[in-house]
């Protein structure tokens, strides 16, 4: 059985210390935080409490080494079996998803486009002169995704690294629509993180491929389009981890401060070489 998402497997990470125990499970487009509990009559019961994403979770030990997992939250209840990396190849499982593979765009030979109105009315589309010529990272987000909390604060860190050689932030906002109406609660979202870079408003969460139709498998919040200084798309990445999930938080970091240092340097250097 898959996800909503297309997902048939995903990341459950566990650290243990005596009786206490913290994990989160991290699905391709983000972790769900740290969850934390103890080990009580044979099973791990974890939970954390936040306003946008409540999250109760039981983890049995079976005795073949597998743990039954019932996770529950707004939502829905869902019952799921955790196995080690090596035990899941042994047995033909496919690995979770690849965030970087996930969503593709159906012409990789077309610029990606977008012209949207930014929170004073004025329309910001990717052929304006400022764009031309840049690194520009075109993100996909919303106040009121949890993720997308995560992933703010360490866009605006890149984009103060870099924008003085030549990187742009954009973000498509998405919103519901009672949000869309006033904006406070967006407002507070780029005050809270000190954002600096362009904020587009893009519509309602549900209008997310008819308003990005270059697109291919572009169902999760967030989602980062790379774009070199040549206009076209080199990478994407979807979803965004928190410190819950360890090395796989590090790791992403490291790699995407790596793809943009790639692509300024990859390109002014091309730009050197074809004057």
């Amino acid at each position: 059985m898959k996800s909503p998402k297309g997902e048939s497997a995903w990341h459950f990470i566990v650290k243990q210390s005596g009786t206490s125990v913290s994990a989160s499970i991290l699905p391709v487009d983000g972790d769900t935080g740290t969850l934390s509990g103890s080990y009580r009559s044979g099973k791990f019961i974890l939970s954390h409490f936040t306003g946008e994403w409540p999250f109760y979770l039981e983890a049995t030990p079976l005795a073949d080494g597998t743990l039954q997992v019932a996770r529950s939250n707004y939502h829905e209840t869902q019952s799921l079996i955790a196995l080690r990396p090596e035990a899941a190849r042994a047995k033909g499982l496919a690995p979770p998803d690849d965030p970087t593979q996930h969503t593709r765009l159906k012409n990789p030979n077309e610029p990606l486009h977008f012209s949207f109105p930014d929170l004073q009315g004025r329309i910001v589309s990717d052929r304006d002169a400022r764009f031309r010529g840049k690194v520009v990272l075109v993100n996909i987000t919303g106040s009121w995704c949890p993720n997308c909390h995560d992933e703010a604060p360490f866009l605006e860190a890149l984009y103060r690294k870099y924008h003085d050689q030549g990187l742009e932030i954009v973000a498509l906002d998405f919103e519901p629509a009672e949000q869309l109406k006033d904006l406070s609660r967006l407002q507070a979202f780029i005050q809270r993180y000190r954002i600096e870079y362009s904020y587009l408003i893009a519509g309602e969460p549900g209008q997310l491929n008819e308003k990005i139709p270059q697109a291919e498998n572009l169902n999760a919040w967030p989602t980062t389009f790379f774009v070199g200084r040549d206009g076209l798309v080199h990478d994407v990445h979807t979803g965004f981890t928190s410190r819950a999930s360890g090395s796989f938080d590090s790791n992403l970091k490291e790699q995407i401060d790596r793809d943009v240092a790639r692509l300024l340097s990859a390109n002014v250097q091309t730009a050197s070489s074809n004057q």
